[in-house]
């Protein structure tokens, strides 16, 4: 309690540099990444609430936005926006691997596309469209799907197979 009655002593000027230092500190880049290293979103988590005097809740992790976490209480259901470090993340979940480590799926190349094939894309209407393929290039490829509108060059990267079942 000694640095309480320190706190409480010392000049408003010295509290607020105090004040702005831990705030820079709080809000520094390199911190907020090690804390966010280490969330998932549907973690659950502790965090301290607004009001000091209350024990820490309880809650699960929404959505990791760049300086905060939205969680959800566990016993309101109230969503709270929180900086990181207000959020505590428990010693047994953080050793779990989180469910997003898994590798990417393997790119799509144009090898992976052969003529006949049905494939769906987006195209730039955000429309989603279906047709065959009809012919391929090393860049591109001619996907028909309509046969009253021609054909449609479409990346194969921007392709996904349909599989019939």
């Amino acid at each position: 309690m000694d640095v309480l009655d320190a706190l409480r002593l010392a000049p408003s000027a010295d509290l607020y540099r105090l004040y702005l230092t831990i705030g820079r500190m709080l809000d520094d880049p390199t911190r907020i990444q090690e804390r966010r290293r280490h969330l998932y979103i549907g973690m659950t988590v502790s965090y301290v609430a607004d009001d000091l005097i209350q024990p820490l809740r309880w809650g699960r992790i929404l959505d990791l936005r760049q300086t905060q976490a939205v969680v959800e209480d566990t016993a309101t259901r109230c969503r709270w926006a929180l900086p990181y470090a207000a959020v505590i993340a428990d010693a047994t979940a953080a050793a779990q691997p989180s469910p997003q480590a898994s590798p990417p799926p393997p790119r799509v190349q144009r090898a992976d596309f052969m003529v006949g094939d049905t494939v769906a894309f987006t195209d730039q209407h955000l429309h989603k469209r279906i047709g065959t393929v009809a012919s391929a290039n090393q860049k591109t490829v001619s996907v028909q799907c309509n046969p009253d509108e021609g054909h449609r060059r479409v990346s194969s990267a921007f392709l996904r197979k349909v599989v019939d079942l």
